[in-house]
């Protein structure tokens, strides 16, 4: 019984043995896969041979529309208000010399006639002394005499020649006389308020009928022909802007134009914005009106630079690196920065013909081999 069982066991083994080796045997016959060389993936890039030329770009800001001129007006003298040429109404436009407002002036008026009267009087005295005694002055001292009008303001005085010519005059108060008639000239006049300019009025404090105090704010007034634009400016292109330099404005939507030109450039720098402020003066037109704090663009288009190559802001990286190609290998190169405008920049400072990447490489390095498109 044992025997037998040995033998089954045997058997088995044996069995086991000569299929391990048959496998063994049939495994040596089978011929190894030929490995595949693997392909080189080359990476592709734009790049662009350096070529510097002449080039022109321009400096684009926005801000908001001022009247070149904005006034108050103010009584210089008490009195009743009395209308003018137009009326004294909020928003009301008006013409250069239209009389806005009149102060009552009927008395100041008689007074300043009554003056003019009695110098007409006193020089009317002393023309036969001075035709004594000053015969070359006299007919000088005549021609004054008949131009003078009571309605208007008094000519100028004729040249006095000599000291004593002058003492002559002061000793009979003639010249105290005629300084005192034109110093009322001169208030009677602050009667009348005058537009200096075409504008609009914007704001009123009185009505007619009422009475003006001395120095009481009457209202408030913008001339609506000249406007200006106050825009910031990164400190960085102040150099390429100068005053005088024509300036194209347009509205947010593009669709209007005006030309406008730099008057002024502020000193003051804006620590928080790192800008100045730079002011156009815009001329208004009826066809295409501006209106007093309306956000407009400017267009600084008298820009240009010699000697320069413009290439895609965001082919620049670490603020004034790029990538070039040599021999088919990526480098990296310091370029020198001229100008950085909204979506490109300009540059120089690498040599004519070099390679240069024009567009931006994510995770790459330098001796990467690359294939120029």
């Amino acid at each position: 019984m044992n025997k037998q069982k040995y033998i089954v066991i045997g058997v088995g083994i044996a069995i086991v043995l000569f299929a391990f080796l048959v496998m063994n045997i049939l495994s040596g016959f089978k011929s190894e896969p030929k490995r595949v060389k693997e392909k080189e993936v080359l990476r592709s890039v734009k790049a662009a041979p350096v070529k510097y030329s002449k080039l022109k770009g321009k400096i684009i800001s926005s801000g908001r529309v001022t009247s070149k001129s904005e006034l108050f007006i103010t009584a210089e003298v008490p009195g009743k208000i009395i209308k003018g040429n137009v009326p004294f109404k909020k928003g009301q436009s008006f013409s250069k010399g239209d009389l806005l407002l009149k102060i009552y002036d009927k008395e100041a008026g008689l007074k300043l006639k009554s003056s003019k009267s009695k110098f007409l009087n006193s020089l009317a005295g002393i023309l036969p002394d001075l035709k004594i005694d000053f015969p070359d002055s006299y007919n000088n001292w005549y021609i004054f005499f008949e131009n003078i009008d009571i309605e208007k303001d008094l000519p100028e005085l004729p040249k006095i020649n000599s000291t004593k010519e002058k003492v002559f005059l002061a000793s009979r108060n003639l010249l105290s006389s005629y300084y005192d008639i034109k110093s009322l000239e001169s208030n009677f006049k602050k009667y009348s308020i005058y537009a200096p300019f075409t504008g609009a009025i914007t704001s009123v404090n009185v009505e007619v009928g009422g009475i003006a105090g001395m120095n009481m704010k009457l209202g408030s007034i913008i001339n609506t022909q000249q406007y200006e634009l106050e825009v910031p400016l990164n400190v960085k292109n102040d150099k390429w802007v100068k005053r005088g330099d024509e300036v194209v404005i347009k509205n947010n939507l593009e669709t209007e134009t005006w030309k406008g030109r730099v008057i002024r450039k502020s000193s003051n720098l804006d620590v928080k914005t790192q800008s100045l402020s730079v002011f156009v003066q815009i001329y208004n037109n009826q066809k295409t009106p501006i209106y007093k704090g309306e956000y407009l663009k400017a267009y600084f288009n008298s820009l240009q630079v010699n000697d320069a190559m413009e290439i895609p802001r965001n082919a620049v990286f670490n603020t004034n690196e790029v990538f070039v190609v040599r021999d088919n290998l990526l480098a990296k190169e310091k370029i020198n920065i001229i100008k950085v405008n909204e979506n490109s920049i300009f540059f120089n400072g690498l040599k004519e013909k070099t390679l240069i990447v024009i567009e931006p490489l994510v995770n790459a390095r330098e001796n990467t081999k690359v294939k120029v498109i």
